[in-house]
Order: structure tokens, then C-alpha cells, then sequence
């Protein structure tokens, strides 16, 4: 593990500018967030584990102790600030994840994970050919705001964690009610003119979550990519989190994806792990594979609000950047002077 190859300044880098230490009301907002969220990542991990077999009575003694350990962990993040470090929501997700896997909810999402990608995947062909209908910067545009629709499915957002407990919200109805523009961070139109007069050779694509995040909105953008001639590094972590896509999700589920839209098996499309198994990502401890494969690179696309808004908002790259996503937090907006269900297209020119 280290730095990402395409950043600026490794030295000067930090992944969240937003130090809770220091902001208490942050603070006290999110570890009463996450202690709620808890239980609903306790509740899914109890569905999958008993589905697999284990009895009910061991997965609510495993998930006791994981949440007595976890809320006092959580609790003392208040009472004892300083005796945690710098507090980011970043290390808010590693702690959580590091209780959840010591109590064997390792992928409590997995079940839930499948269940959306079996949903949304037959409506791939759909979404590209809709897609190749249009051109230009109407193109471009549908794409951006087919990852902001797909980026709906979000688990680890309470505004939009219970819309898919039950069922799932309708993509292209999400599609025609996204925020018309101009967005909160709009940087489309500079987009357009530097994608349509630059040949990008190399991008790396961050994916976020899966179901229609990662079939409906990212896939069709690395296709668009890939079609122009970019050969696309599909990046995804290496641990589970919340319904983030793993890179052996990926590699699972990429076989019935080439033969529902058998257009991407002759595209330039290769996927990575990252290295890393949290929602947000520290660019400064990514896998070797990664770095090998990204190295060149001249786009970088960091997609969802964890790696492209929580983390990695204003991070400077060598080459060009793309944040895209859809806002589902009342904090994480308040602190970019947006709402929830805002939508980010922020584009920078490599440095």
C-alpha cells in the first residue's frame, strides 16, 4: 500500500479537510448517526447470517457485544476526543468496520448487494441504448445524470437507507426528477469542452455502490468512455462496506454482465482493487495494482458522496478530475451550502 500515483502532492494531501475534533456539533452529529446506523447494519448482518444458517440466538450474542463495544468506543469519540487522534468521518468508517468484522458481520450488506443487482441489471441494455440515441453534449449529459440517479442507492445514508429495505425507487423516475441545473457544483459545460476536444488515453473510474449506482450509472459512463478510445481502470475496494461494489463483486457478477449487454466484451475496460474497504477513500494507501495500473492516467473520476464529496472534494491530481455525486446527508450538505439531494459534477484540470 501507498500513495496514489496521480496525486499532486503526497505531502500535502489530506483525504477530509473536515476535522471533527474541532468541529463538536459535527462531532456529536455523527457519532449519533452512526450509532443509529448501527442497528440497521446489525439487523441486515442478522438477515444474512441466519439465511446461512446460523442459529438466531448466536448472531444476537455476537451482535450484543458488537454494539457494547461499539457505542462505548463511539461515546468516549466525545467525551475523550483527544485521546483518538484526528477525528474524521473517515476514521468514524474504519473504526465501525473493524468492530463489525470482529464480531463476524463481515458483508452484511451482500444479500441486499444481489438482490439490487439482479433488479437492475436487465435494464442495462435499456439504459445504453438510450444513450446511443443521443450525441454530443446531450450525451455526456444523460451519462452524468444517470451516475447522479443510480447514486440513489446509498445504504449508508438515511435519506435514502430506507427507501431500499422494502423495495426500490424507480431509475429513470429519478432520472426526471434530479435538481435541474444549474447543479450545487456544476462544472458541466467546462467538462464538456475539455472532453470534447482532449482524447483521454487512460481513466481511472472510483465505483461506489452497487445495484443501480455501479449497472445504471457507472458502467454506461466506462462504455462511453472505452467506446472513444479511453481504456478504463475500474477501481473498487478489496473489504465489503456497507453496499459499496467490491472488486469481487465485480468480478462475480462481470460475466452476466457481458452477456446482458455483450457491447462491453470487446472494450478496454480492466478491473482493479484498490486495496481499500471503506466507503470514503485515503488516497495515500492504495494497493500497488493500483498504482500500477493507474500510472499515465490523465482523468480520474471519484464517484458517490463518500469518495468524491466526503473525501477527495478538493484533492489535487496530476491529471484531470471528476466528482460526481448525489448529496444524502443533511450535514455533508449543509457543509457545501447545498440540500440533501443536491447532485456535484466538480471538474478540475490536472495540475
Amino acid at each position: 500500500m501507498s500513495p496514489f500515483v496521480l496525486l499532486a502532492d503526497p505531502n500535502s494531501y489530506l483525504a477530509c479537510s473536515w476535522d471533527l475534533t474541532t468541529d463538536r456539533e459535527a462531532g456529536e452529529y455523527w457519532v449519533a448517526f452512526f450509532k443509529r446506523h448501527l442497528e440497521t447494519i446489525l439487523n441486515l448482518g442478522h438477515a444474512v447470517a441466519y439465511s446461512r444458517g446460523e442459529s438466531s440466538d448466536s448472531i444476537n450474542t455476537r451482535a450484543d457485544a458488537c454494539r457494547r463495544e461499539f457505542n462505548d468506543f463511539f461515546d468516549d469519540l466525545l467525551i475523550n476526543p483527544d485521546n483518538h487522534g484526528r477525528i474524521t468521518i473517515l476514521s468514524m468508517d474504519v473504526w465501525r468496520d473493524g468492530f463489525l468484522r470482529k464480531h463476524g458481520f463481515v458483508d452484511a450488506f451482500i444479500d441486499l448487494k444481489n438482490r439490487e443487482n439482479e433488479k437492475m441489471l436487465p435494464l442495462l441494455p435499456e439504459v445504453c441504448r438510450r444513450l446511443d440515441q443521443l450525441s454530443g453534449a446531450a450525451q455526456l449529459r444523460a451519462i452524468i445524470e444517470g451516475i447522479f440517479a443510480g447514486n440513489i442507492f446509498d445504504m449508508g445514508a438515511e435519506a435514502t437507507a430506507k427507501k431500499f429495505v422494502a423495495g426500490s425507487p424507480d431509475f429513470f423516475a429519478t432520472v426526471d426528477n434530479l435538481p435541474a441545473r444549474p447543479w450545487l457544483i456544476d462544472d458541466f459545460d467546462v467538462l464538456s469542452d475539455r472532453v470534447f476536444s482532449t482524447a483521454y488515453r487512460k481513466a481511472v473510474f472510483f465505483i461506489d455502490n452497487a445495484g443501480s449506482d455501479f449497472l445504471l450509472g457507472a458502467l454506461p459512463m466506462m462504455r462511453w468512455l472505452a467506446q472513444r478510445g479511453t481504456r478504463v481502470i475500474l477501481a473498487a475496494n478489496e473489504r465489503p462496506t456497507l453496499n459499496d461494489m467490491t472488486i469481487h463483486d465485480v468480478n462475480t457478477w462481470w460475466p452476466r454482465i457481458l452477456a446482458t449487454e455483450p457491447s462491453f466484451a470487446a472494450l478496454p475496460i480492466e478491473r482493479i482493487s484498490t486495496g481499500t474497504g471503506e466507503p470514503l477513500i485515503d488516497l495515500l494507501q492504495v494497493s500497488d495494482e493500483l498504482n500500477a495500473a493507474a500510472d499515465g492516467a490523465d482523468l480520474v473520476i471519484l464517484e458517490g458522496m463518500g469518495r468524491g464529496v466526503e473525501s477527495n472534494l478538493n484533492a489535487a491530481f496530476k491529471c484531470d478530475t471528476l466528482n460526481l455525486a448525489m448529496i444524502k446527508d443533511t450535514m455533508v450538505a449543509s457543509r457545501i451550502g447545498g440540500k440533501v439531494f443536491d447532485v456535484v459534477c466538480g471538474f478540475r484540470r490536472g495540475r
